[in-house]
């Protein structure tokens, strides 16, 4: 088997059926599997689904386990020697993943490869960027600084807005909507850290891969489309805290020898939550 196809579904069954289409229409010169790893429990979609799919494999979850163990759940059942994780939400387009996996079989050094990432109207999305340092919290794709001060020197170094995005080059991270991994250094990296619930799980991956000795490589000849929601409703608020709780686990991880500096960026962190969560009441 050359390849596992694992997505993680969370009430979003809609798109899901779009992005299943895609993988069987696109997917042709491959051996391939696709493993559905449903974190809803009553999503009326999902049962159209598996009647027009039956050859893939669901796993159901009672609960929501989170986004990154409900992979590493697949993993343990994939047959592939390369994995690639795909959001519902994306669409792929003709032999973009069949150009990642002889990319990534021509070089033994890459350990993750991610293509170029486009939104719904055709525009770059930013999917390949730097390592997160303190002031990333501040100015990250979705913050009001960023929004505000788009060309700002913390914004375009941590999205890598100073290059044309259109060249093969290797990075600290790749977005997780469509992340390619050889099994190895999935394996060597130890797999997603499940103490992430949603969120920055993919850039502590790629960290990982490269610690192990793999690059970690952007492939813009290979695009796909992340149909991203830019609705402006509500974020349930235990998505905004998990997300938060994420930010502190990977400073802690990476950056948290020393307790001030750490009691401190979590305080930081804990006032970007808190007001977050008074942002998201007067949506």
């Amino acid at each position: 088997m050359n390849l596992s196809c694992i997505i993680v579904n969370y009430y979003n069954s809609a798109p899901l059926k779009n992005c299943l289409e895609s993988v069987t229409r696109t997917l042709q010169k491959i051996s391939f599997e696709v493993i559905v790893v449903d974190n809803s429990q009553d999503d009326p979609g999902m049962a159209s689904i598996k009647e027009s799919y039956p050859q893939i494999c669901y796993i159901q979850n009672s609960t929501n386990v989170g986004f990154a163990r409900a992979n590493n759940q697949a993993v343990q059942s994939a047959q592939g020697e390369i994995l690639l994780f795909l959001n519902p939400d994306t669409i792929l387009t003709d032999q973009a993943i069949e150009k990642m996996v002889a990319h990534l079989k021509s070089n033994a050094d890459i350990g993750a490869l991610g293509p170029k990432v486009l939104n719904t109207d055709g525009s770059l999305q930013y999917s390949c960027r730097r390592f997160p340092t303190f002031m990333t919290g501040f100015f990250n794709r979705y913050s009001l600084l960023s929004r505000w001060f788009p060309d700002n020197p913390y914004t375009v170094r941590y999205l890598m807005k100073d290059f044309g995005h259109d060249e093969i080059r290797e990075v600290d991270w790749l977005s997780g909507c469509c992340l390619m991994v050889l099994r190895t250094a999935f394996e060597k990296a130890g797999g997603f850290d499940e103490h992430y619930f949603l969120f920055n799980e993919d850039v502590d991956l790629c960290r990982a891969i490269h610690q192990n000795g793999f690059k970690v490589m952007y492939f813009p000849s290979a695009k796909i489309t992340h149909h991203i929601s830019t609705s402006n409703s509500k974020v349930p608020m235990d998505i905004i805290i998990k997300r938060h709780l994420g930010m502190s686990h990977y400073y802690g991880k990476h950056h948290g020898k020393n307790f001030a500096t750490r009691t401190i960026v979590n305080i930081a962190i804990s006032l970007r939550c808190l007001s977050q969560l008074a942002f998201n009441i007067f949506k």
